[in-house]
């Protein structure tokens, strides 16, 4: 037989667990909703400060765009400048002194030489990846006296002067004829000399 003594009300009696489980309930209740209304107002106030921030940005891009649309075009215009003084450096660096040119071809020409007409074809090549001029000359003239064989061929291998060796590549007498005009001095010959100048590179 079992016998049970309670010696103390129901309305007396407590939880066994340390813990007091109404008091945590009570706890939680106050806790969490304090909790969510400020994570709510951190939420909220970061959301302002970045709506603010991005309305800032949103002034300052709308007040740049114009300035960098503007820095742009000078970007693209300093571009084709600098195209084009590349251009015309490599146009400089490829050009021949045709003045200190001119004097020595004078001076090397002998007395009973006439020259007719001096002509000059430029054009561009590629060497090893690099644009280069390379330009063509052509000079007529009339041959007189006993030596006009000899003055020619003289003026064929024009290149082989120490005044043109580092100019020119080749030359050659592309024509020598009489001059059968009526009116010719006797004995006058006619020549063509055909020379090709060393091509200078662009760069």
């Amino acid at each position: 037989m079992n016998l049970r003594v309670d010696l103390i009300l129901e309305t007396e009696q407590r939880s066994a667990s340390v813990v007091n489980l109404k008091g945590i309930v009570r706890i939680i209740s106050i806790v969490v909703p304090v909790i969510l209304i400020v994570c709510i107002a951190l939420v909220a106030s970061t959301m302002m400060r970045i709506n603010s921030e991005l309305k800032n940005r949103e002034g300052e891009m709308a007040i740049a765009g114009p300035k960098k649309d503007a820095a742009i075009k000078y970007r693209e215009e300093l571009g084709k400048n600098k195209q084009t003084l590349e251009e015309l450096e490599g146009w400089c660096l490829s050009r021949i002194d045709w003045a200190n040119q001119l004097a020595k071809i004078q001076t090397f020409i002998p007395t009973e030489i006439q020259l007719t007409s001096l002509k000059l074809m430029h054009s561009i090549e590629t060497i090893d990846g690099t644009p280069a001029r390379t330009v063509n000359m052509a000079m007529k003239g009339k041959a007189l006296g006993s030596q006009a064989n000899a003055n020619v061929e003289m003026l064929g291998d024009i290149e082989k002067n120490t005044a043109f060796t580092n100019v020119m590549k080749e030359a050659k007498v592309a024509d020598y004829r009489k001059n059968e005009d009526p009116s010719a001095n006797e004995g006058e010959m006619l020549f063509v000399i055909e020379a090709i100048y060393q091509p200078k590179k662009f760069k």
